[in-house]
């Protein structure tokens, strides 16, 4: 897992990660997988694309879980 050896990120780049966001478009086209997916008519190259959708939607609330992390007040700080 993803963690950090110097704290974390700058308050610059953390608020950066938390405005990251697809596009209306790519949200629009991951929609129609994920409906397609649930009726069972997604074809291989459908199911591939929804997968790297879905990889890159992970990876991002990742990062925009360790910005979040990054911002908060430190403990005995």
């Amino acid at each position: 897992m993803v963690r950090f050896i110097n704290g974390g990120f700058s308050p610059e780049v953390a608020q950066s990660i938390l405005r990251l966001d697809f596009r209306k478009r790519d949200h629009v086209l991951m929609a129609k997988l994920q409906a397609k997916a649930s009726m069972g008519t997604l074809t291989a190259k459908d199911k591939e694309k929804l997968n790297e959708y879905l990889r890159a939607a992970d990876m991002l609330a990742i990062l925009q879980s360790k910005a979040r992390q990054s911002l908060k007040p430190r403990k005995g700080a």
